[in-house]
C-alpha cells in the first residue's frame, strides 16, 4: 500500500512541476509527439525499456523532421532541454562560451555513485587541476616510448586467441573481445596493473560486468525524475540490481588502490615520485596540493580517477573497434580489409607478423587504418549524446536563446550525420573521405564539425592515445585474419552512456588469411 501512496505522490508532484514549467523553450519547436504531459520521458523510457529503438536514433529523427535546426523538449519533473546540431551553437557553447555551461548538478548527482568526482562530471576549478595532471599521460614520448608497446603486445594477444577460436570453427564475439582487450591496455598504462581479462581471468571479468550493468542503470536515472528516492528506499529492481554492483565494483577498485600502495610505498615516499602512471602522477599531485583530495579523502580521490580513465580507456575505444568490425563485415566494405592487410604487411616489413607493432612501425604508413577508425567512429560514436547546463541566457549564433537553467544537449550521433555538413552521402561509411591525395589524413574536419573526440577546452585528453590503440589493434589482427558476417545476425544497439551492443555483441566467424598481397 505505501508504494502505491509513494508512487502517486511522486506522478502528482511531477505534474504540478510540469504544469508550471510547460510549454518548452520559447521559439524552439518541439519533436512532434513530445508536447504531452510526459514529454520527451514517454519516448525516452520507451528506448530503453523496450529496446527497440536507441535514444540517439530518436533525437536523430527530430532533427531531420525539422529540417536539421534545433528542437526542444520537456521531461516529466519540468526539465527543459534543446538539441543543437548547428556546428557554430556547438562551438558557441564548447568554447566562445565556455563558462556559460557547466556539466550542472543534476548530471553530477546522477553519475556520482559511479565515477565520484572524476574528470568526466567535475567543473570548474576541480576539472581544470584534474586535466592538467592527466595531460602529463598523453604527451608523444609516452605514445612511442610506453603505450604503442603496450598496444602492441596486448593486441598479439588479442589476435591469438582470435586464431585459436577460428581453428576450432567457433563463432567471435568481437565486442567482448575488444573491450577484454582494452581494458587490459587502459590497466598497464595508467595503472601499471598486470590484468588478463583478455584471458578471461574471473575476477576482472565480474568487475567488468558490474561495472556495465552501473552504466547501464545510470542511463534510466537521468531520465526519470524520482530516481533519487527509488535509490534511497530501494524500490525498483534496477536500483536494487545497481546497489548489488557497485558494491562489486568499489570492493574491486579499493582493492586496486591497496595493492598499489603495498607495493608503491605511500605518499611522497621515492616509488611513488618516480611512478609516471595516472596513479602515480595523481598522488604526486595530492601531496603537493592537498585540496585535490580534500573533498573525497584520497583512496576515494584515486577510486573515482580509476573508473573515469576505465570507462574512457575501455569503453571508448572497445566500441570503436567493434564498430569497424560491424562495418568491415558487410558485403558492400568487405574490400577493406584486404586494404588493411596490405597496410599491415608494410608497417610489419620483416617482423614477419610475429613481433609486436610499434609507433615506429606504423608511422607514416597507418592511413587506411586510420580513416577507417574515425569513419567507423562518425558513424558510431562511442559516446552518442551529452549535454549541459545553461548557467547565463545564452543566444546561439542559430539565433535559438537559451535560458539559464535550461540544458542543452549536442548529439555526436546526429552531429556526424549531417547532410548540411557531410553531404548527402552522410550516412555511407566512407573511409575514403579522411584520405587526401597524397595518402595522408585530412585535417578538413575540425573538432566542431566532428565532435566524436568532444572538442574545447574539454577535447579528449586520450583522442592520440585511442586512434593509436586502434590502429595498432585493427592492424595486427588484419595482418592475419578475416572476417565474415554471419548469415541471419544482424548486431543491435542498446541505449547506454556509451556506444554498445546488446548481450549478444558482434558474432562473426573468422578465418587465417587468404588475401593476396
Amino acid at each position: 500500500m505505501w508504494f502505491v501512496l509513494v508512487s502517486l505522490t511522486l506522478v502528482l508532484t511531477s505534474a504540478l512541476l510540469w504544469m508550471v514549467s510547460a510549454g518548452s523553450v520559447k521559439g524552439v519547436p518541439n519533436k512532434p509527439g513530445s508536447e504531452t504531459f510526459f514529454g520527451i520521458t514517454r519516448h525516452v523510457l520507451q528506448c530503453v525499456g523496450s529496446g527497440r529503438q536507441p535514444i540517439y536514433e530518436w533525437v536523430l529523427e527530430g532533427f531531420q523532421l525539422n529540417d536539421w535546426k534545433p528542437f526542444a523538449g520537456c521531461f516529466l519533473g519540468g526539465k527543459k532541454i534543446v538539441f543543437i546540431i548547428d556546428v557554430d551553437d556547438f562551438k558557441c557553447m564548447m568554447k566562445d562560451k565556455f563558462y556559460n555551461f557547466s556539466k550542472g548538478y543534476d548530471m553530477y548527482a546522477v553519475f556520482n555513485a559511479l565515477l565520484g568526482s572524476g574528470i568526466f562530471v567535475s567543473d570548474g576549478p576541480e576539472w581544470k587541476k584534474q586535466r592538467i595532471v592527466s595531460a602529463h599521460m598523453f604527451n608523444r614520448r609516452q605514445l612511442r616510448d610506453r603505450m604503442s608497446n603496450v598496444f602492441g603486445v596486448h593486441a598479439q594477444q588479442l589476435c591469438d586467441l582470435m586464431g585459436e577460436q577460428a581453428a576450432k570453427g567457433e563463432p567471435l564475439e568481437m565486442q567482448k573481445y575488444f573491450y577484454h582487450f582494452t581494458f587490459d591496455c587502459i590497466n598497464s598504462i595508467a595503472f601499471n596493473r598486470h590484468v588478463n581479462s583478455l584471458s578471461q581471468n574471473p575476477e576482472d571479468c565480474a568487475f567488468q560486468d558490474a561495472f556495465d550493468a552501473c552504466a547501464m542503470n545510470i542511463l534510466t536515472r537521468a531520465i526519470t525524475p524520482w530516481w533519487k528516492i527509488s535509490a534511497r528506499f530501494q524500490l525498483s529492481a534496477a536500483e536494487r540490481e545497481f546497489s548489488r554492483n557497485i558494491k562489486k565494483v568499489n570492493e574491486y577498485v579499493y582493492r586496486v588502490v591497496d595493492d598499489y600502495i603495498d607495493e608503491n610505498g605511500q605518499i611522497g615516499e621515492q616509488t611513488v615520485a618516480n611512478d609516471q602512471t595516472l596513479t602515480g602522477l595523481f598522488l604526486q599531485h595530492a601531496e603537493d596540493d592537498p585540496e585535490l583530495t580534500m573533498k573525497s579523502g584520497l583512496k576515494k580521490f584515486v577510486r573515482d580517477m580509476i573508473l573515469n580513465f576505465v570507462i574512457a580507456g575501455r569503453d571508448t575505444t572497445g566500441a570503436a573497434l567493434t564498430s569497424c568490425i560491424d562495418f568491415l563485415v558487410r558485403p558492400e566494405h568487405i574490400h577493406w580489409q584486404q586494404a588493411l592487410q596490405n597496410e599491415a604487411v608494410k608497417c610489419f616489413g620483416d617482423n614477419a607478423k610475429t613481433e609486436p607493432l610499434t609507433f615506429d612501425d606504423i608511422e607514416g604508413k597507418s592511413t587506411v587504418s586510420e580513416a577507417i577508425f574515425m569513419e567507423a567512429l562518425r558513424l558510431h560514436p562511442s559516446v552518442p549524446g551529452n549535454e549541459k547546463l545553461c548557467e547565463v541566457s545564452t543566444t546561439f549564433p542559430s539565433g535559438v536563446s537559451v535560458p539559464k537553467g535550461t540544458f542543452v544537449s549536442w548529439q555526436t550521433f546526429s552531429m556526424n550525420r549531417n547532410e548540411r555538413v557531410w553531404g548527402p552521402d552522410a550516412t555511407v561509411f566512407k573511409p575514403e573521405r579522411w584520405i587526401k591525395e597524397d595518402n595522408t589524413i585530412t585535417s578538413d574536419f575540425n573538432e566542431y564539425m566532428y565532435p566524436t573526440f568532444n572538442a574545447g577546452p574539454r577535447l579528449c585528453l586520450g583522442k592520440s592515445m585511442a586512434i593509436l590503440e586502434g590502429k595498432i589493434a585493427l592492424l595486427t589482427i588484419f595482418a592475419r585474419l578475416r572476417f565474415e558476417r554471419i548469415p541471419g545476425f544482424t548486431p543491435k544497439q542498446i541505449s547506454s552512456v556509451t556506444w554498445q551492443l546488446d548481450a549478444n555483441g558482434m558474432q562473426v566467424k573468422a578465418y587465417v588469411s587468404s588475401f593476396s598481397c
